[in-house]
């Protein structure tokens, strides 16, 4: 089962999405039932490690929202329309965004042809001393209250060799965390 923090974020984020948009009933219940994630990971020098246009036209109901998260070094994330003669608008998506695709353009051909070298803030400093209770008290992203997401589950404390490992990883290659309903 996908974790509830992960169907807590989509949904909260399809929530807001349908609030600035306001478009808020685009599918056929208000809710949805978030249930699988993909991980795309594109390595920074690997030119391989792209996705080329393409729809998402396998999924049986594409009437349901697509939630996407990115961490990592920036890439070039391209929505086009409905055919590949459509010209498609160029996106800059950062570590930290969140776009939602739904309605129309969950059918809209699409595509991640550029990744770019990560430009992170060299001040962060990886060597923080976080104890357990300073750890399970951190709020994540607390724009997203009561998505689930800064649940008090049980967390472990990173080190700092974790830490440095993650930055280290994270400049040099782009995640993209696709959340949807399959069933």
């Amino acid at each position: 089962a996908l974790p509830k923090c992960f169907v807590g974020l989509a949904q909260h984020a399809y929530d807001i999405a349908k609030q600035k948009t306001g478009n808020i009933e685009t599918t056929k219940d208000s809710s949805t039932a978030f249930d699988m994630a993909i991980c795309n990971l594109y390595h920074l020098q690997r030119p391989s490690d792209r996705v080329g246009g393409h729809q998402d036209n396998v999924e049986h109901d594409l009437s349901l929202p697509l939630v996407t998260i990115s961490l990592g070094a920036p890439g070039i994330f391209l929505l086009g329309g409905n055919t590949k003669e459509d010209a498609p608008t160029a996106i800059l998506l950062r570590a930290g965004d969140c776009m939602v695709l739904s309605g129309k353009s969950r059918r809209y051909f699409h595509g991640v042809p550029t990744i770019l070298d990560c430009d992170y803030d060299s001040s962060i400093d990886t060597n923080v001393s976080m104890n357990h209770n300073d750890w399970q008290s951190m709020e994540i992203f607390p724009e997203l209250k009561g998505s689930g997401l800064n649940d008090k589950e049980e967390r472990g404390v990173p080190s700092r060799e974790e830490l440095s490992f993650m930055k280290a990883f994270l400049s040099t290659v782009r995640m993209n965390l696709s959340i949807r309903q399959i069933l």
